[in-house]
């Protein structure tokens, strides 16, 4: 066993990421900047600066607590689909993967492909890690 063996693959480091700046208030903290910027302007100022903040605050909590569940959602439904499949691991993997994706992005419209694949990748690694893969007959 060699130290590589301990290290995450990118895709589970690109989920950490995004989860990390939800954690430390990215989105807050543009947020705030654009509060100070429209804050500025007299008479509209103050309510879209609280407008923006009202946004910024939805936004984040979006991203944080309902997006993480609708990916995993999406993982176990997709699994279930391809539970019986003939193809091949490879090309099952990247078709659960692409309609994984899809999935995601048409339960929370709006939501990015980036974001929305890193969302299933964090998804596959919190639910390999429960365990939970196995239980849905989606084990290798």
């Amino acid at each position: 066993m060699s130290w590589t063996d301990l290290v995450p693959p990118a895709s589970v480091w690109g989920a950490w990421a995004l989860q990390a700046l939800v954690a430390l208030g990215a989105v807050a903290l543009l947020a705030g900047l654009l509060v100070r910027l429209v804050g500025g302007i007299p008479v509209v100022g103050p309510v879209l600066a609280g407008l923006i903040r009202m946004l910024a605050s939805n936004y984040e909590r979006w991203l944080a607590e309902r997006v993480p569940r609708l990916a995993e959602q999406a993982v176990l439904a997709v699994e279930e689909r391809y539970r019986k499949s003939d193809l091949p691991p490879q090309e099952r993997a990247a078709r659960k993967l692409e309609e994984a994706i899809s999935t995601l992005q048409e339960l929370a419209p709006g939501l990015s492909r980036t974001i929305a694949e890193r969302q299933i990748e964090a998804a596959l690694a919190r639910i390999r890690a429960m365990g939970m893969e196995q239980k849905s007959g989606g084990g290798r």
